[in-house]
C-alpha cells in the first residue's frame, strides 16, 4: 500500500510496541509553522511520509496553531508601531487592504467568519490573513485566539480528507 500506518516492531518487540515515525512527525510541525505553507503542505508531507492520517492531521495542526500567539503579538506590535514609523505605516496599509476583502464576511459572521475565513483552504486564507482582519476589526483577543484554532481544525480535518483521499485514488491505479 502506498501509505503506510504506524507499524508493528514485531521481531524488535514481541509484544507489539509501535513504533512512531518521529522525524516525519518533526517534518509536519515544521513545515505546518512555515507561513504561507502551513499545514496546507505539512498534512500531505506526513501522510506520504507514512504518518497515520489522523496522526498527521493532529500534528499539522499542533504546527500550525503553535503560531496564533506570536502572530497575533506581531500584527498587534506592528499597528502600534505603524502609529510612529512611517514604513511601518506603509506595511499595515497594504495588509490593511487585503484585509479588507474579506472584512464584510468576518464582520457579517463575527468568530464563526473569522474561523471559517481561516478553515478554508485556499490561496489568498489562513492564519495570517485571518489575524490581518481580526486585528484590523479589532477583535477581542481571546476570541480572535480561539477563532484562529478553530480554523485552523477545520483546515486541518479539510486537508487531511482531501490528501487521503487523492491517496485512495491514486492506490487504485
Amino acid at each position: 500500500m502506498f501509505v503506510t500506518r504506524l507499524r508493528r516492531a514485531d521481531t524488535a518487540n514481541p509484544g507489539g510496541f509501535l513504533v512512531f515515525n518521529w522525524s516525519a512527525a518533526l517534518k509536519v510541525m515544521a513545515i505546518s509553522a512555515i507561513p504561507f505553507l502551513e499545514l496546507r503542505f505539512g498534512i500531505p508531507v506526513g501522510i506520504v511520509s507514512g504518518l497515520d492520517p489522523a496522526v498527521a492531521v493532529a500534528l499539522g495542526v499542533l504546527g500550525n496553531v503553535l503560531q496564533v500567539p506570536l502572530i497575533i503579538f506581531i500584527m498587534y506590535m506592528l499597528r502600534r508601531i505603524a502609529q510612529q514609523v512611517p514604513w511601518a505605516a506603509r506595511i499595515l496599509a497594504r495588509i490593511d487592504r487585503a484585509a479588507e476583502r474579506h472584512e464584510a464576511k468576518v464582520r457579517r459572521y463575527g468568530w464563526l467568519g473569522l474561523a471559517l475565513l481561516i478553515g478554508i483552504p485556499i490561496p489568498g486564507t489562513g492564519l495570517w490573513t485571518g489575524a490581518a482582519v481580526a486585528n484590523l476589526m479589532r477583535m477581542p483577543l481571546m476570541l480572535t485566539a480561539l477563532s484562529m484554532a478553530a480554523g485552523v481544525a477545520i483546515a486541518g480535518v479539510l486537508v487531511g480528507a482531501v490528501t487521503t483521499g487523492a491517496i485512495a485514488v491514486i492506490d487504485l491505479f
